[in-house]
């Protein structure tokens, strides 16, 4: 189903979405600045974003202990705790979202993920995940798939976890490696928390091959009405010809089991207008649906979703405020130590 964020890359020039090269980019939902999701591959889990203001503050300290360590890659090295944050999201996913899916073993889909953790950090293929996926595989409501591309802030609010529509991030196996990084070492059998490599570093990392494998079990087992949400304000265009919706979802939707297609070409509020439904990117997209043979249809600021980011948008703002005095007082104790 990476916050990537969003630059063409090597490799085919796929924009990334791993954790460690970042999905997408957060779509802003107004006058406070953009805000990233912790470069996140794929559909983010519906979290809280980190506050500017404490981004702004926290990035130098952060900088500096980076380029202290002398990392090898370019990515954030693997994320600790990686296999008790797996198997919690495992736990609770088919706990408190599906427990229809109680008969899925959390410790056997683990066992198969783990198993690209002793490969070569460059040399992990989309299909090293075959067996994770296919044990974590389920269905998708029909009518439900939300496919989107610089948007994942209002995608994460609008889906409303799953209960209104179910993007990558709200299916078990797009869910459990959601803004995580993981890799081996490059010379040495371990895990390597310093650094893992991105699309910059090499075509066949970790997370990427795990959001390329993720994207086409999705976009194989959607059906129905798909809805697509793209940003009309991202200044390199609504939809990116290189991308993930572009080379992994869009060749694997299967045409005799869906009924059409649905854009939702969002602008962000107070933002600029660069694309709508018709125009540049948009039309490339249009045109190739069409000559797939796909029906669809186009919508600026789809109403429903409208309503939901200007909500978002005022929760941010006060959530934001609210980190002001806790961030500064744990900044004058750090610097006080």
């Amino acid at each position: 189903m990476k916050q990537k964020e969003r630059q063409q890359v090597s490799a085919g020039s796929v924009r990334p979405r791993g954790a460690t090269s970042a999905r997408r980019e957060e779509a802003s939902l107004g006058g406070t600045p953009k805000v990233t999701a912790m470069e996140a591959m794929g559909c983010a889990r519906s979290r809280r974003p980190l506050p500017a203001l404490l981004l702004i503050l926290l990035l130098p300290r952060a900088a500096g202990a980076a380029g202290a360590a002398d990392a090898r890659w370019s990515g954030q090295g693997t994320v600790p705790h990686l296999q008790s944050i797996f198997l919690g999201r495992c736990a609770e996913y088919i706990a408190v979202l599906s427990p229809e899916l109680r008969d899925k073993n959390c410790t056997a889909i683990w066992e198969a993920f783990k198993l690209v953790l002793d490969k070569d950090p460059c040399s992990v293929l989309p299909s090293d995940y075959d067996l994770f996926i296919n044990l974590s595989r389920h269905s998708i409501p029909r009518d439900k798939s939300l496919f989107w591309e610089n948007g994942h802030l209002l995608v994460t609010s609008y889906a409303e976890n799953g209960r209104r529509f179910t993007p990558l991030c709200n299916v078990l196996y797009g869910m459990v490696g959601d803004f995580l990084s993981w890799c081996r070492q490059k010379n040495a059998s371990g895990l390597d928390y310093q650094s893992c490599p991105t699309s910059e570093d090499c075509e066949n990392n970790p997370v990427d091959s795990y959001w390329k494998s993720a994207s086409i079990q999705y976009a194989k087992d959607s059906s129905g009405v798909i809805y697509v949400m793209l940003n009309g304000s991202e200044p390199t265009g609504a939809y990116p010809v290189k991308g993930f919706f572009a080379d992994f979802e869009i060749p694997h939707l299967q045409k005799d089991k869906i009924t059409r297609i649905e854009i939702w070409v969002m602008h962000e509020i107070g933002g600029p207008n660069v694309e709508s439904c018709g125009e540049g990117s948009v039309k490339i997209l249009e045109e190739r649906l069409e000559k797939m043979g796909f029906q669809y249809s186009c919508i600026n600021d789809y109403t429903a979703a409208t309503s939901t980011q200007r909500e978002a948008l005022s929760v941010y703002a006060e959530r934001s405020a609210s980190f002001v005095f806790p961030l500064l007082v744990a900044l004058a104790s750090v610097a006080q130590m």
